[in-house]
């Protein structure tokens, strides 16, 4: 609460300011201002303490501070922004401008009848961690100052310094005065020409580069064809030429003109790694991704979601169990989400619905009451790796447990991949059932029927001939029907309902059902959430 009043007394008093006339910041001498470090080189990891100065200032009763860095290089740590002079600052605001930079917003007000400060003044001062290696510029464009009669002044200008992160040819901290023309790129920052894009050739992006800037009309010049992209660390990028389109439809024309269009496609590394479970391992870099629009004033915009996919290639680690792993969507917060994607010749692809950050994740669970000598281990590995099927608990799974007619048609609805459509119509399922949306999507899919036309039975042990039949008609809609190749039969095949019949057989020619003991289906006999799972196994690795 008391951070609010501070910043609403800041406001105020800067808000109130412009509507005096400007005439008491007039001074003999005008005031100067520098940007100062304490270092001047460091390596990735270190914090560098970054001074801003004024000399000759006049009665400065509040000011406020635009501060530009390389957030590619810089990260800001928030609560560090300090000033020695008395009264009350508001706390630093960070801005992501796009393009692979971002400014810091600090005010500070005196109060009451206090006079303003005069002479030589440290402003502020804020400190950065090095985030990678890199030439990092530090500039303040701009000061609004204050005095105690409440007349403002703005002064546009660079005031500057640079920051050696690594190795190279020096860079120095230090001071800096206004200067002219159009600030610098930049650094990690690659420019892609028309030429380049017309020629239709994949654009290779350096190490030292995690920012894309790309032409305005860059969806004219792809015409119908695709951006790709392909980092120094073999992740690739296929971004249609709509999606840029996209990008641009809500912007007026006074946000379109001069602008610029910036993709980030950026590994991280480090502390800023996402924070995995015991059973999770990363695979190489997490990558930041993101499309924006940059205006010709710095205002950027983003495209989150995008209508047409994208299409992610990361490679996957030697070290890493492929059947175990998968492309999951790292959310700011919370735990990783899983995407999928396919795996061959050590890349595992997946199509992207919106931009942020991604990984390769590989998931190795072990649940107590599956040892590595069941028969059904390594599928139920690989099935939960792929966020098909869950424990029990955090650490059983029951294997031996029966199957209800919900859980395997979830189960089944998850393991194709169905996005939820339709509504339930059923009256033995409520609308708020866990599982309502997947019988649901299965019976707009046509997988699912009723034990009669109003009735889905849910809680319901489900068979082995239900769960072939409900098993060959996802198949089926996936992948349709399958050339039926003679297979050994059940020795109680006439026990098999005439309903089910077909689809036995087929999926027993497909390798996705076997026989119990002695070559018996039992159809009428209950499943295990073991059985079930080789099931699914079997369906998904036939598709």
């Amino acid at each position: 609460m008391a951070r609010k009043r501070l910043s609403l007394l800041a406001t105020i008093c800067l808000a109130i300011a412009m509507l005096v006339p400007h005439y008491a910041m007039a001074a003999a001498d005008p005031p100067s201002f520098s940007v100062s470090t304490d270092k001047s080189a460091l390596n990735s990891g270190d914090e560098v303490t970054v001074t801003v100065k004024g000399s000759k200032l006049q009665d400065v009763y509040a000011y406020e501070l635009h501060v530009y860095y390389d957030s590619d290089l810089l990260t800001f740590k928030t609560g560090s922004e300090k000033t020695a002079l008395v009264g009350f600052s508001t706390p630093a605001k960070v801005v992501a401008d796009g393009g692979g930079e971002s400014h810091l917003v600090f005010a500070h007000t005196k109060s009451g009848t206090s006079p303003g400060d005069s002479g030589d003044l440290d402003l502020a001062s804020f400190t950065f961690t090095a985030a990678a290696n890199g030439k990092a510029d530090v500039e303040v464009r701009k000061i609004r100052l204050v005095d105690s009669a409440l007349a403002s002044s703005t002064i546009d200008g660079h005031y500057a310094a640079s920051i050696q992160i690594g190795s190279s040819g020096g860079g120095s901290g230090g001071s800096g005065g206004s200067s002219g023309g159009s600030p610098a790129q930049p650094a990690g920052t690659l420019t892609v020409t028309a030429d380049q894009l017309k020629n239709g050739k994949p654009i290779e992006v350096p190490a030292s580069a995690a920012v894309i800037k790309l032409p305005s009309n860059t969806d004219e010049l792809l015409g119908k064809g695709t951006l790709s992209i392909v980092t120094s660390g073999k992740a690739e990028l296929d971004i249609p030429s709509s999606v840029f389109s996209e990008l641009k439809t809500s912007l007026t024309s006074a946000q379109l003109q001069g602008g610029s269009i910036s993709l980030t496609i950026k590994p991280v590394e480090g502390a800023a790694k996402p924070t995995l479970g015991a059973d999770t391992k990363l695979s190489g870099y997490s990558y930041e991704l993101k499309l924006q629009w940059i205006a010709a004033d710095g205002t950027s915009y983003d495209l989150h979601q995008f209508k047409e996919p994208v299409t992610l290639r990361l490679p996957v680690d030697a070290s890493i169990n492929p059947k175990l792993a998968s492309i999951f969507y790292l959310p700011d917060s919370g735990a990783p989400e899983f995407v999928g994607g396919t795996y061959g010749n050590g890349v595992y692809v997946a199509q992207l619905s919106h931009f942020s950050s991604y990984a390769v994740l590989e998931i190795d669970k072990n649940f107590s009451d599956v040892p590595s000598s069941y028969w059904a281990s390594g599928v139920i590995k690989e099935l939960f790796a792929k966020q098909i099927v869950t424990g029990t608990t955090a650490s059983t799974f029951e294997p031996n447990r029966s199957v209800t007619r919900a859980e395997f048609t979830a189960l089944l609805v998850r393991a194709l991949g169905l996005k939820a459509e339709g509504t339930p119509a059923f009256t033995d399922i409520p609308a708020g059932a866990w599982y309502a949306a997947d019988v649901a999507t299965a019976y707009k899919a046509g997988i699912v029927q009723g034990v009669s036309s109003t009735t889905f039975s849910p809680g319901s042990n489900i068979t082995r001939q239900e769960m072939a039949t409900l098993a060959m008609r996802g198949y089926e809609l996936m992948k349709g029907k399958p050339p039926v190749t003679a297979a050994e039969p059940f020795k109680d095949e006439a026990s098999i309902s005439a309903w089910a019949l077909d689809s036995v057989k087929k999926a027993a020619s497909l390798g996705i059902v076997q026989g119990r003991a002695k070559g018996e289906f039992v159809p009428l006999g209950t499943s295990t959430r073991a059985e079930a799972a080789q099931m699914l196994y079997g369906v998904i690795n036939k598709l």
